[in-house]
């Protein structure tokens, strides 16, 4: 198991490093923000110890938040430092376009730095997540372009997206996307971008249809009764024979989810973890 496995759930581990870019789809109450605050816990808190959500924290993964409506994942803007968390579509821009930026910097450092075919996976280096909450609602602001401005924003925004779904893995700087629709048609979503997710989960009940948006077409759908907070998944190297796995997302008290969370995000700290090697992530 590498440095960067953690837990799904009881009998899922998901490695970020090597399938990093993930999708969380479900219905409006489907559990998708918890279940994202359930990854960033286990994934700023790496390397996971046996199957606690929480791990050791010694290659803590440094977040960046996308949150347009101003909800639960634009409060963490309190907690992780200046200029990480954008509420507004200018400010959206701003955050992804610096999160590009160090992805350029750590590829720049690995290759004057490190061996040749060197990763950042190689060298134990900490994860770089980018989350964007709720996306069909953040492409459809993007998508209205009246002024100069407006094109110029869309443009930069799209263009972002894809050079760090194509470009991010090596050097360990990620997405995690949760939209209420996952089809390129209603979320806005670029199918060369949906191709490039390693983890795609849908939260809640669904009929087939929208099952069939998430996933595609040839997936095998098993029978089974779904809630609020249990879904289905498609794993990559996992699940590759078509047939999606039945899951549960960690059960938390709503009551303490803030205090785990802030605590869990105790080491996000600007520029100290961009060059950090650790050794092997394997």
């Amino acid at each position: 198991m590498s440095k960067y496995t953690i837990p799904l759930s009881k009998t899922i581990s998901w490695d970020a490093s090597a399938h990093g870019n993930a999708l969380i789809t479900g219905a409006r109450g489907s559990g998708k923000t918890f279940f994202c605050f359930a990854l960033m816990i286990g994934l700023a808190t790496l390397p996971n110890n046996s199957s606690n959500l929480i791990g050791s924290g010694t290659l803590p993964t440094q977040f960046f938040i996308i949150d347009l409506k101003n909800a639960d994942m634009g409060r963490l803007q309190h907690v992780l430092p200046k200029g990480r968390v954008a509420t507004t579509k200018k400010a959206a821009v701003e955050v992804i376009d610096r999160f590009v930026d160090i992805m350029k910097k750590r590829a720049d450092s690995i290759k004057n730095n490190a061996p040749f075919g060197s990763t950042a996976r190689s060298l134990g280096m900490p994860m770089y997540y980018l989350i964007i909450d709720e996306f069909s609602a953040t492409s459809a602001v993007f998508n209205e372009t009246i002024t100069k401005d407006d094109k110029s924003m869309k443009y930069r925004w799209f263009s972002a997206l894809r050079q760090l779904s194509l470009e991010g893995r090596q050097q360990g700087t990620f997405m995690i996307i949760a939209s209420q629709q996952a089809s390129v048609t209603n979320s806005g979503l670029p199918s060369d971008i949906h191709e490039q997710f390693g983890l795609i989960a849908h939260l809640g009940p669904a009929n087939k249809e929208s099952y069939r948006l998430t996933f595609g077409n040839e997936i095998k759908i098993p029978r089974e009764h779904i809630d609020v907070g249990e879904g289905l998944m498609w794993l990559e190297g996992q699940t590759d024979r078509g047939f999606l796995l039945p899951f549960c997302t960690p059960k938390f008290n709503p009551k303490t989810l803030q205090e785990r969370v802030w605590l869990a995000l105790d080491n996000q700290l600007d520029g100290r973890y961009l060059t950090m090697t650790t050794g092997n992530g394997d």
